[in-house]
């Protein structure tokens, strides 16, 4: 499979200026449960994945260039 973006070098500034549109297809209880979990801590599905996927990527160790 073909990486979608070209990887960024580590000297890469990351800006939140710019953005893509990710599909994300689920089972309808997992959309559901997603949804509900987020309106739970005040959330919209939306910002929920991007915390939970914001987390992940910084807790992963620094890349090897």
């Amino acid at each position: 499979m073909q990486p979608l973006f070209d990887v960024l070098s580590p000297t890469t500034a990351r800006s939140d200026q710019e953005v893509v549109e990710l599909a994300l297809l689920l089972p309808l209880w997992q959309a559901m449960e997603l949804e509900a979990a987020a309106s739970r801590r005040g959330m919209t599905t939306g910002q929920m994945l991007r915390r939970v996927i914001g987390e992940l990527l910084a807790s992963q160790p620094a890349r090897a260039s």
